[in-house]
């Protein structure tokens, strides 16, 4: 009976092991975090509306994209700029063209934007978790309906490494006890 309990040990702690092993491969460490390429497309519908798009054909007025990021992450954002107007780019903490900028996150400004048929790109680590706003900066343009929102999730840390070999010694550890237990008392009975 023990040299049955000892395989069954061995072979439930192989499982846990292999388990563990997949599943951190499958979700690796998020240090160092994520890297992130985004596009935009910025332009006008009309000389009444304008608007952000994840394409040249799909630019809305009010709200453009929702940008969900991770905070931590390293984005780089890339603004096209498909309309006749200038126009720029950044996250901001209100929806106003002078609201604070946030975590460098400013492509050209209201000064000097990109022009007409041209691109930009600007790289920037995210910050605090939160509900933000990205728009153009250009004097009039988040009126005209150049914004969106901006919803920074919270990183999820990597469960440490050692709790889960201290979890599992105590998963094997419990398993072989009630395994143990159940062998002695058939063993009684008979």
């Amino acid at each position: 009976m023990k040299k049955t309990l000892l395989v069954w040990t061995f072979l439930l702690s192989i499982f846990v092991l292999s388990a563990f092993l997949a599943v951190s491969n499958a979700q690796p460490s998020i240090v160092p975090l994520a890297s992130t390429q985004m596009t935009l497309y910025a332009g006008e519908l009309s000389t009444s509306q304008y608007g952000f798009g994840t394409s040249s054909s799909n630019i809305a007025s009010s709200p453009g994209p929702t940008l969900t990021l991770t905070a931590g992450d390293t984005v780089t954002m890339t603004l096209n700029n498909v309309g006749k107007m200038t126009h720029n780019w950044a996250i901001v903490d209100s929806k106003s063209s002078t609201g604070t900028v946030l975590w460098n996150s400013q492509l050209q400004s209201a000064s000097n934007p990109v022009s007409s048929e041209k691109s930009g790109s600007v790289t920037f680590t995210v910050g605090s978790p939160g509900n933000y706003y990205y728009v153009c900066q250009v004097d009039g343009h988040v009126a005209l309906g150049m914004w969106g929102n901006v919803v920074v999730q919270a990183a999820v840390p990597e469960f440490p490494t050692p709790l889960l070999f201290i979890f599992v010694a105590i998963a094997i550890t419990a398993m072989t006890a009630y395994f143990g237990r159940i062998n002695i008392r058939r063993t009684a009975r008979f």
